[in-house]
């Protein structure tokens, strides 16, 4: 089993500044950017990264990483087993023979025959839906003929988030703000966010031509945001939780937002896209990006 303590080089009892400082040296050294050579060595680090950074996923890990030693630690004696049993346990084993294992083949028969009855029914219902799922076939089809280009990674990504009333994964709140979605089929870049912040965001990518994408993602889950250019890249999240899609922002004038522990964050530089692109958003400012207002956050230009 794969130690990720080890590849971090880090202890088991490493606290979260320890293994967050842990990752971003071994990140400054294989980064694909930096070390060209180093792409396999990054994966496991970032892979190490995102186990021990969340708590749920770290307490996962670990009683497998313990299950695993002291499969490793238990000695095997070999040779036959000798069993040894008491006469009050030789009746009790004769009294199951008789009685609970004949009962439990007669109930496993009437399962089997009751399976076969539904299998019989189910069979009937295949018959009546397929002319159903003929016809949801050809809708499919015709839906997926429209020019207008589609998220594949993130299911529903070019629908405004504010005409629902649950915000969800792909979702995008504040595209009636900025303007349409803009689509790069020509270049087709491909941009990986990781939302490992404690928080929910909504990410939002510019370039140097305005308003390009954004997008709702979850805490602890991650988006594919596909058919990008390649230079320019400018990115903004606002992170918070709660949700509400009543409560007004005071300098926007917009409605939905985060309702508790609201913030707003920028990248300082522009990127420029390359073979693998994946973006690692932590709990805190982070690397390449700094604190903005919600004024600067919904500037319809990009600085």
């Amino acid at each position: 089993m794969v130690n990720f303590y080890d590849i971090l080089g880090i202890k088991s009892d490493a606290s979260h500044s320890e293994i967050k400082s842990a990752f971003r040296a071994l990140a400054k050294i294989y980064h694909p950017d930096k070390n060209p050579n180093g792409q396999e060595e990054f994966k496991k680090i970032l892979r190490a990264y995102e186990t021990l950074i969340n708590p749920s996923r770290k307490a996962s890990y670990d009683t497998k990483l313990r299950y695993h030693k002291n499969a490793v630690n238990t000695p095997k004696t070999p040779g036959k087993k000798n069993w040894s049993f008491e006469e009050s346990e030789l009746k009790r084993r004769k009294y199951y023979d008789e009685h609970i294992k004949k009962h439990e083949k007669i109930k496993t028969t009437k399962a089997q025959h009751a399976e076969l009855k539904i299998n019989y029914n189910e069979y009937k219902y295949i018959l009546f839906a397929t002319p159903i799922a003929v016809a949801l076939f050809l809708l499919i089809i015709k839906l997926a003929a429209s020019p207008e280009p589609k998220n594949i990674a993130v299911k529903n990504s070019s629908l405004a988030g504010e005409n629902k009333r649950v915000l969800k994964m792909g979702d995008s709140p504040y595209a009636e703000h900025f303007g349409n979605q803009r689509y790069n089929t020509a270049e087709n870049k491909k941009l990986t966010i990781k939302n490992n912040t404690g928080k929910d965001i909504v990410v939002c990518l510019f370039n140097e031509m305005g308003f390009l994408r954004s997008c709702f993602i979850q805490n602890g889950f991650y988006a594919e945001i596909p058919q990008l250019p390649k230079k320019d890249l400018r990115l903004r999240y606002s992170e918070g939780l709660n949700w509400d899609f009543e409560k007004q922002l005071q300098e926007a004038k917009l409605y939905g937002t985060f309702t508790k522990d609201l913030s707003f964050y920028k990248s300082i530089a522009k990127t420029e896209l390359g073979a693998i692109n994946e973006i690692t958003l932590i709990y805190g400012v982070n690397e390449g990006f700094e604190t903005i207002n919600e004024k600067e956050f919904f500037n319809k230009e990009e600085s």
